[in-house]
């Protein structure tokens, strides 16, 4: 069976998987044959990405409405989402395991703290004088890795790890102007820098989002070697998260999804 892997964030539009998905364990029900009537037309999107979904052979699998639900192949769908699925005939389940679950269950994958240890020795960097963070396995470029993410002193440290061969794939250090940012200085909205504030930052955002929105979290943070403003915001089901230059005021990043 093949196996893919990966960590998409959200299944775009409309997708209600068979209602299966809600278990890891599915148990087919008995067989049985009928005529329905179906609403074709349905597509998918995975991330914002058009998806197809195929069958093992490769050919192109309908997606349809039928009684107000969505139906979609599971496998196709569920690997593209980063699960392992696998039908037992013996039983008559399909079985669904999440990624990080396969992650962990594979002897094969190194653990965080191995990528962590992996990551300071080549920085050359005691672990008591780091602070992380981030240390999250990812799915990029067809493989699984450890985005290892701190700071030492002054300098900002980006790692990618792979997570069967503990081998680097990148790496990367930036100390131009970099200065760790302070409590206070996230609460007053300035520093030597003049950033724009917290409250400044807040009305950029919530000024290019739908009537509605309303702002969850806004922190001062070090990307990349300059000082960003990160705010996550709310409006019903959609989530949106923004990244603004804290001393420019510019839009950086912006990216929606439907919780």
């Amino acid at each position: 069976m093949n196996k893919q892997m990966g960590y998409w964030k959200g299944f775009g539009s409309c997708l209600i998987l068979l209602a299966m998905i809600v278990g890891l364990g599915v148990t087919a029900g008995a067989a049985s044959k009928r005529s329905i009537e179906v609403e074709d037309g349905v597509s998918l999107s995975i991330n914002g990405a058009d998806f197809t979904p195929r069958d093992v052979n490769g050919r192109e699998v309908p997606v349809f409405r039928y009684n107000g639900t969505v139906y979609a192949p599971v496998r196709a769908v569920c690997e593209a989402a980063g699960m392992d699925v696998e039908y037992v005939s013996s039983t008559g389940t399909v079985e669904l395991t999440t990624a990080d679950r396969v992650a962990w269950e594979n002897p094969d994958y190194i653990s965080g703290d191995e990528a962590k240890a992996i990551a300071l020795k080549n920085a050359g960097v005691a672990e008591s004088d780091a602070v992380f963070l981030k240390v999250k396995l990812d799915w990029d470029d067809g493989r699984p890795g450890y985005d290892v993410e701190f700071y030492s002193g002054n300098v900002e440290y980006d790692y990618e790890i792979h997570a069967v061969t503990g081998a680097i794939l990148e790496n990367d250090r930036d100390m131009e102007n970099f200065r760790i940012p302070t409590a206070a200085a996230a609460s007053s909205g300035s520093t030597s820098q003049d950033l724009i504030g917290t409250e400044r930052a807040k009305e950029i955002a919530l000024a290019q989002a739908p009537s509605g929105t309303w702002v969850k979290e806004c922190k001062l943070d070090w990307d990349d070697g300059q000082a960003v403003y990160e705010l996550e915001m709310r409006n019903g089901r959609m989530e949106y998260e923004c990244e603004i230059g804290a001393a420019s005021g510019t839009i950086l990043k912006w990216e929606s999804d439907y919780d």
